[in-house]
């Protein structure tokens, strides 16, 4: 028999598949435990327009994060910390410090987005934003002392 899985099911297969399997298997289990629906037409569709409408929001969300990125990408980041002397700073620059300053700008970015050098240093230092697969953005950081 073959079902429309609605949750992924280890062994079996991945949410929105449509497998193959034992008849018993899918009414005693499958079907009372709200795990897979039958491959009626209705169910066909609803599934085929499911896939459609999340290929297409994640090609939006793949847009979005490539104008953001393009924004990005050259771009310096100055962020002002206390200092002590030979210009060594009181802790570190994070990535929470950077992705704020960056949402300041107008670059919309998480944090785990980000990926910085230890930077305990006055200086200038590059890093790197990974926004999706193959999609990243290489911009500077520059400490400043306040």
């Amino acid at each position: 028999m073959k079902v429309i899985l609605n949750k992924d099911i280890k062994g079996t297969g991945k949410k929105g598949e449509i497998v193959e399997v034992s008849d018993g298997y899918a009414r005693n289990f499958l079907f009372r435990q709200k795990l897979a629906s039958p491959t009626t037409s209705q169910n066909l569709n609803e599934n085929r327009q499911a896939k459609e409408a999340q290929a297409y929001h994640k090609q939006v969300e793949r847009e979005s994060y490539a104008a953001e990125a393009k924004k990005l990408t050259g771009s310096t980041v100055d962020i002002a910390v206390k200092v002590g002397e030979n210009g060594k700073l009181f802790g570190a620059v994070t990535n929470k410090e950077v992705a704020d300053k960056l949402n300041e700008m107008g670059i919309t970015i998480e944090k785990k987005m980000i990926t910085l050098p230890a930077i305990k240093l006055v200086g200038a230092y590059s890093a790197k934003a990974r926004f999706a697969e193959k999609i990243e953005a290489e911009f500077t950081v520059n400490v400043k002392p306040e």
